[in-house]
């Protein structure tokens, strides 16, 4: 990571994790596109995994998304913190799990069309992508429980 990242508050979280695994479930999709684009023939386990794993980003995403709607509704309510965090902590291992496979994936599709400069350097720039994500989803998700409870009534986002 570039830079250390504050967790502030739950949904600014929830955003972070929606954002990363919106763009993890279009990686998988827009690579079989190119290596269709290009002539380069992926094995049928890679095509699986890549769609599978397309799939489960996607679910990430849809239930990141119910929660970040909770979060917003039970913003001054202190007895949906908790277990609000534990279920924030929990998507987020799901992310993490998801995007190692994503990441074993993408090593394994370096070593296809080694002779296509323009898919590897794409590989390579979506892999990278991927560590960054990890490491980022990884940081706000160690920091869920550090986060101070606020009172009720304070703001917790900035214009609410």
């Amino acid at each position: 990571m570039y830079c250390y990242t504050y967790l502030t508050n739950l949904e600014c979280g929830l955003r972070e994790l929606i954002f990363a695994a919106r763009l993890s479930s279009e990686h998988p999709v827009f690579l079989q596109k190119v290596a269709n684009c290009l002539g380069i023939d992926l094995a049928p386990g890679i095509v699986a995994g890549l769609n599978r794993l397309s799939r489960c980003f996607g679910d990430v995403v849809r239930e990141a998304g119910c929660l970040l709607e909770m979060a917003a509704h039970h913003r001054d309510d202190r007895m949906y913190v908790d277990p609000l965090a534990q279920a924030t902590a929990r998507v987020m291992q799901q992310f993490l799990q998801y995007d190692q496979e994503f990441i074993t994936l993408l090593q394994q599709l370096m070593t296809c069309g080694q002779d296509q400069p323009v898919w590897q350097t794409l590989v390579r720039h979506i892999y990278d992508e991927q560590v960054y994500l990890y490491n980022l989803i990884h940081t706000l998700q160690q920091q869920i429980f550090q986060m101070p409870c606020p009172q009720p009534g304070m703001q917790t986002t900035p214009g609410s």
